[in-house]
């Protein structure tokens, strides 16, 4: 597969840090009745930390001029498969041991909670403002002790979670998208196979992941005040299996209707960007832009989100792809309310 050159504009090119954890520990569960309660029950207040509208996000990329025909049919291909796909990561575990592998290595050397203490918790946020896009989880921040937002949901916790009405034959089980050779997207002479069947042209499945991921602003603030979220975790980022020192990390979260939203935090040049994408109730699949960057677009899987590491195919445009790795962060540990309570 053809590696992109990755442009300047990458957010965060040189990668993430900061918070205290590395996965692995006694993590807060959502949905699974078990895992410690959240530290610090006083919520997030962080003062101003939106510093403007980010309006480029809801743009959808120019590149990215897919028809609504093409867009069914791609999905119509996909559908078809998702039947091979469920628990994709149990019937095949040598690519469950690969990409664990490649997570076991970053934890190796990514000594997360002696380098970056405080990332995503408290007053952290009151020196990080940047600029929100429409839907962000940012607005639920004043409901929840900073700690809810590392908790990490179960698969069956994000299908009851949702309002909307989903195939059954797709939800029913978990999805696992493994991208690769050997996994179940595959990119091959110019095409995109999906369990073995081909759905798309490479540049029409980028076009397809960039219009799923670019999602129309709310019509108000009030409204993208109302949102409620469910946490999906924090990650570390990295972008290959060398770069076992990331300095990029995500903090993620989902709402009721399938919106994405979140964080990417730059340890090297301490700045925030907004995420923004969407749930694909047909597919399972996950897609969000970063930024105002008009040509990266990352996806997943909604399962994979829930996982210790989840595979991200990362889109630079239509004709560029690398295959990357979040790798789940422990969230920090207690610390009495001097510490975690953020500033007024």
């Amino acid at each position: 597969m053809d590696k992109p050159l990755k442009p300047s504009t990458l957010p965060a090119v040189t990668r993430p840090g900061t918070g205290s954890g590395i996965a692995g520990g006694n993590r807060p569960k959502i949905g699974s009745g078990s895992g410690r309660d959240l530290i610090n029950n006083r919520p997030v207040n962080i003062g101003q930390i939106n510093i403007g509208r980010n309006t480029a996000i809801s743009n959808r990329p120019s590149w990215a001029n897919i028809d609504r025909s093409r867009m069914t049919s791609i999905n119509n291909r996909w559908q078809n498969q998702i039947g091979g796909l469920h628990n994709w990561d149990s019937i095949h575990p040598n690519r469950a041991a690969y990409w664990a592998g490649w997570r076991a290595g970053v934890h190796s050397s990514y000594h997360w909670h002696y380098r970056h203490p405080g990332c995503f918790r408290g007053d952290w946020w009151y020196s990080h403002p940047h600029h929100w896009c429409g839907w962000h989880y940012g607005y639920g921040f004043y409901r929840y002790p900073w700690n809810y937002w590392w908790t990490v949901p179960t698969y069956r916790a994000c299908v009851n979670w949702f309002t909307w009405t989903a195939p059954q034959t797709v939800w029913a089980q978990p999805v696992y998208y493994d991208y690769g050779q050997g996994g179940n997207v595959v990119y091959n002479d110019n095409s995109v196979y999906i369990n073995g069947d081909q759905v798309a042209t490479a540049t029409e499945f980028a076009q397809s992941a960039a219009d799923l991921a670019t999602v129309p602003p709310p019509a108000s603030e009030e409204e993208a005040r109302q949102v409620e979220w469910l946490p999906l975790g924090t990650f570390a980022v990295s972008s290959g299996e060398k770069d076992i020192d990331p300095n990029r990390i995500v903090q993620l979260a989902v709402s009721k209707t399938g919106i994405i939203s979140g964080a990417l935090y730059n340890t090297v040049t301490d700045a925030t960007q907004s995420i923004q994408g969407q749930v694909d109730k047909e597919t399972q699949r996950v897609a969000f832009r970063i930024g105002e960057s008009e040509d990266i677009v990352a996806e997943s899987g909604l399962y994979n989100l829930t996982q210790e590491q989840a595979p991200l195919l990362v889109h630079f445009g239509p004709d560029k792809v690398e295959n990357w790795l979040l790798v789940r962060l422990e969230d920090p540990a207690p610390q009495d309310d001097s510490t975690a309570a953020a500033k007024p």
